[in-house]
């Protein structure tokens, strides 16, 4: 297993109420916690609630792609790593990992079970339309874009 040096953006127990009818965990609970993950690395970027709604600024996703490599299921562990892995003008990628996370034989493994990369634009949240970053912004951003890995799953 590779390390993981991309930084924890959410962690938490897979519930009953999140599976479908198969018992697995369902698309809509991995995009909603792809979406806690992507609000808390943005707030980890300095673009909190406070700092979007003081500049009248936000985010509109234009793409997303999500990949299933390994069934959840109630009651397990998943965490979500997350990296910008690039930065434009007014635009933005950045790409998700869940993980299965299991003790074996006393060590904690990740095990690798779904990745969602997303574009996404900086909104000028008035006019409704693109913007660039903001300086602030685009600096903490481009302090920590880091592309994917060739080859590694997206």
């Amino acid at each position: 297993m590779t390390e993981n040096i991309d930084p924890v953006t959410a962690q938490g127990t897979i519930y009953a109420d999140e599976c479908d009818h198969m018992g697995h965990f369902n698309v809509a609970a991995y995009t909603r916690r792809f979406d806690e993950a992507t609000w808390a690395m943005w707030s980890g970027l300095g673009l909190s609630v406070e700092v979007m709604e003081r500049d009248r600024i936000g985010i509109a996703a234009l793409e997303s792609r999500l990949t299933y490599h390994k069934e959840l299921f109630p009651g397990q562990t998943i965490r979500t790593r997350s990296r910008v892995i690039t930065l434009g003008g007014k635009t933005a990628g950045f790409h998700h990992r869940m993980y299965l996370v299991e003790d074996r034989d006393g060590a904690e493994v990740e095990t690798l079970s779904a990745t969602c990369t997303y574009t996404v634009a900086c909104l000028d949240r008035t006019a409704r339309k693109a913007r660039v970053w903001p300086d602030e912004i685009a600096a903490r951003v481009k302090a920590r874009v880091r592309p994917l890995e060739e080859g590694a799953p997206a």
